[in-house]
């Protein structure tokens, strides 16, 4: 994987098929390819076809935000890698705050994820982050290591390259403000200089992307950070010349 930025759009649960297609063609009309910035679409799964089909030949990469890690099998609901490799996925996101929140999803099982998609072929965005209570305990590097090391249990240091982190402050998600430029700075070098620990010979390492209320008016400011290789974009992402704006301005 190359250490492009990176620019990642969550579209969480929301927009039907007619607002996706209307949304997925005004990027297209207004985004050319970039050779210094990767984008990433992460729709809703019942569009996941739908928007492959759009974006074929275009540069655009395709994610899901979530998956299984049995291959098949009676687990009603679940998603396998391979039927993601199937819709023309290549990348999976895990561990979002809010699924580890709302579906109670575990670091091990979230490791489960992270090592199925990755030996099968698929890119992963590992998110990662701490809560207000943990922040207001002074718990934060202490709730990312955390994490870092239990959901990365296992993989490779030839497979590591496949994965991004996502650090996301759960304490900002959805309030329309970021955190301070010095707490993204401070908990990116963070991670920065946990993965150089955990994966001493890995020739290329994680990038590291930030997410949590990134808007056009803050997003100049964070990608110019040190140890921040691009956003995570859940609210404006939905918006396409918000969202656009936002990725001329990483490739900026």
């Amino acid at each position: 994987m190359n250490k492009n930025k990176l620019v990642f759009a969550n579209w969480k649960m929301n927009l039907n098929s007619n607002k996706v297609r209307l949304l997925v063609e005004g990027i297209l009309s207004k985004l050319k390819p970039q050779d210094s910035v990767d984008v990433v679409l992460a729709p809703p799964l019942p569009y996941l076809g739908n928007v492959n089909a759009m974006i074929l030949g275009s540069g655009i990469e395709l994610s899901s935000q979530n998956v299984f890690w049995e291959n098949d099998g009676p687990y009603t609901g679940e998603v396998s890698v391979k039927m993601l490799l199937d819709m023309g996925c290549s990348w999976a996101m895990i561990g979002h705050s809010e699924r580890r929140q709302y579906l109670l999803e575990t670091n091990e099982m979230i490791n489960k994820k992270v090592l199925s998609s990755i030996k099968k072929g698929l890119k992963v965005i590992l998110c990662v982050g701490e809560s207000f209570e943990q922040r207001r305990r002074k718990k934060t590097f202490e709730s990312i290591a955390d994490q870092l090391y239990r959901g990365l249990r296992g993989v490779s240091e030839d497979l590591i390259p496949q994965i991004v982190i996502g650090y996301e402050p759960i304490w900002v998600i959805g309030s329309g403000e970021a955190a301070s430029v010095n707490d993204i700075s401070s908990v990116h070098n963070f991670i920065s200089d946990e993965l150089k620990s955990m994966f001493p010979s890995a020739k290329l390492l994680p990038r590291i992307v930030y997410g949590g209320s990134v808007n056009t008016d803050n997003i100049s400011q964070i990608s110019k950070l040190h140890n921040v290789d691009g956003v995570l974009v859940g609210n404006a992402s939905m918006d396409c010349d918000k969202f656009c704006d936002i990725v001329m301005k990483v490739v900026k």
